[in-house]
């Protein structure tokens, strides 16, 4: 819980109206760079694990092209968000 509350307070700080986490808005989201700590534009199990648990399952299955890291594409869909 106190993960997800850092991770929400780190949106709500870094957040502007035109780079939120929004389906139509462009690439390299607020919420993607938090997450992607060491910004090498992938996320990988070691980065999501901080803010999502230790859920394989549901990181293997965002995987969509299975190279152990996720493209922000693959990031969004994981997230409903679109791409």
């Amino acid at each position: 819980m106190k993960k997800i509350t850092v991770f929400l307070l780190m949106i709500l700080i870094s957040m502007t109206s035109a780079n939120f986490c929004l389906g139509n808005e462009k690439k390299n989201h607020t919420c993607f760079r938090i997450v992607d700590s060491n910004k090498d534009g992938e996320i990988t199990f070691q980065e999501f694990e901080k803010f999502f648990g230790n859920d394989t399952e549901r990181f293997k299955k965002a995987d969509l092209n299975k190279n152990g890291r996720l493209s922000h594409d693959e990031y969004h869909e994981l997230l409903g968000h679109g791409s």
